[in-house]
């Protein structure tokens, strides 16, 4: 349908519903402009997991922990909007945060070593 092409209701032409009503029309334009809203928060959130990713493949633990907060940011902003649930952000941030943690780890692990207890010590 043309006329529904100019309105910029339909992109494409194969879809196979048309809106039957003014109204439902106007839900399609809305449902495209939000859509495209939440599409590029996901962006932002895939772009900034992506940008911390690349400092804990690096070994940056300085560049790390900037990338993550910028990525705990925009995850709590996103899911403030309701684009993904909050438990979703909840996750993601928690895994990233183990992912910096295990980063800082062999480096703590390196400075400070504990003596090992023998199992013998204590049947005796």
């Amino acid at each position: 349908m043309p006329f529904l092409e100019k309105k910029g209701i339909l992109s494409d032409p194969s879809e196979n519903q048309l809106p039957n009503s003014k109204s439902a029309e106007k839900r399609v334009r809305q449902n495209k402009k939000q859509n495209a809203v939440n599409n590029h928060r996901k962006r932002l959130i895939k772009e900034s997991t992506r940008q911390f990713m690349a400092a804990v493949q690096t070994g940056d633990v300085a560049k790390a922990e900037q990338e993550l907060r910028g990525a705990t940011a925009i995850l709590d902003r996103v899911a403030g909007k309701r684009t993904i649930h909050p438990n979703t952000a909840a996750r993601r941030k928690s895994l990233l945060a183990r992912r910096l943690n295990a980063l800082r780890a062999p480096a703590a692990a390196t400075t400070t070593t504990k003596p090992s207890k023998s199992k013998a010590s204590k049947s005796a």
